[in-house]
């Protein structure tokens, strides 16, 4: 049997989108049932103030500043 390029495209394509309608199909059935459930804003805030560091000061460079006079490289 002898298959040509569209035949394989079509049938790549309808598998496809027959994969994605099942997908869509058990996250809609099952949308209530998944094992991790989202939590309100405030729980969210209130998980973040409770894990947030103290505030520190900023890192500072302590090494000198480059020097501005440009650099000569002379190749004999």
């Amino acid at each position: 049997m002898d298959i040509s390029p569209l035949d394989f495209i079509l049938i790549n394509f309808v598998s496809y989108i027959f994969g994605l309608g099942t997908g869509l199909i058990i996250c809609c059935k099952n949308k209530d049932k998944l094992l991790v459930k989202s939590r309100s804003l405030e729980n969210i805030s209130q998980q973040q103030r409770e894990h947030q560091l103290p505030y520190t000061s900023p890192v500072l460079a302590s090494a000198p500043p480059p020097d501005k006079t440009p650099v000569k490289i002379i190749l004999e």
